[in-house]
């Protein structure tokens, strides 16, 4: 289903499992264009997304501080809190991004989490869209990223073919809204008559 549904895009995907990297080895071994990444479940409530440019990198980080930090009776949690893999991760080339940043319960870090402006000051990007989230959280994401000037990232929640296929009708939307506004700005600033 990936194979086909990426056939000649030029998005790329991140197959982001929560504290496990298997799925992400094999796109990778099946020539998906997939970005190395995984989801971290920190043991204060935060999760994390972490971007790798290669699969090595990716490894590499998972057997130093998620393998043996792993929590032993809840799979989405490690033992380590978000300022401790902050801090590992300083050091290596990668992109972070906060997941489903006004979700619901425990994953709602505006309502529960007391060190979420520290924490937004040393990601990349907020996750913009979650396909388990209703509108008005998303649309709510969408404002904290502009405030903060983050980059946006989109869907760790995608679970099932069709959520992924509404992730892409997304993104294909926002890259037209993207263009036009930059026609229009182009235009703007180019004389209507240039004299030779």
């Amino acid at each position: 289903f990936l194979l086909e549904l990426l056939k000649g895009k030029k998005h790329l995907i991140a197959i982001t499992d929560h504290n496990d990297i298997r799925g992400s080895i094999a796109a990778c071994d099946l020539g998906i264009n997939n970005v190395p990444g995984i989801e971290i479940g920190c043991e204060d409530g935060f999760d994390l997304l972490i971007y790798f440019k290669e699969i090595t990198q990716l490894e590499d980080f998972y057997c130093h501080e998620v393998e043996r930090n792993k929590h032993l009776y809840r799979i989405t949690r490690t033992n380590k809190n978000i300022d401790y893999y902050l801090d590992a991760l300083a050091g290596r080339p990668c992109y972070l991004s906060i997941p489903h940043i006004n979700g619901f319960a425990q994953h709602n870090y505006l309502k529960n989490k007391p060190d979420i402006k520290k924490v937004l000051n040393r990601v990349d990007a907020i996750e913009t869209y979650n396909h388990a989230l209703p509108k008005n959280r998303n649309i709510n994401a969408q404002i904290i990223r502009r405030v903060y000037q983050r980059d946006a990232t989109f869907g760790s929640d995608v679970h099932i073919n069709h959520e992924l296929q509404s992730f892409y009708r997304l993104l294909e939307s926002e890259e037209k809204r993207y263009h036009k506004l930059m026609d229009n700005l182009y235009e703007k600033q180019i004389p209507k008559s240039i004299s030779a």
